[in-house]
């Protein structure tokens, strides 16, 4: 006995694809606005931007921070000096 198969639509496997990746897009959006402050009723346009603007200014903190530590931690083979406390 043979089996009919039905025959796919050529654009039943994109409509998927479509809705997966449009279900995968929102939960990405969703994300973001919950990680990036003021970004709660934000248009996903102004948010990518916003989220931009948020990671230059994260990455210009860390930078800032790293600066503060070398000058805060002694660094190996200096010594210590008078800033930490101790006497040379």
């Amino acid at each position: 006995m043979e089996v009919m198969r039905r025959r796919r639509s050529p654009c039943s496997g994109r409509r998927r694809r479509s809705t997966t990746t449009a279900v995968a897009v929102g939960r990405r959006v969703r994300e973001l606005r919950r990680l990036v402050p003021g970004a709660a009723a934000m248009p996903a346009d102004r948010l990518l931007v916003r989220t931009a603007d948020y990671i230059a200014q994260l990455r210009a903190r860390v930078e800032l921070l790293k600066a503060l530590s070398e000058l805060c931690v002694p660094r190996e083979g200096h010594g210590h000096g008078a800033a930490d406390g101790h006497a040379p």
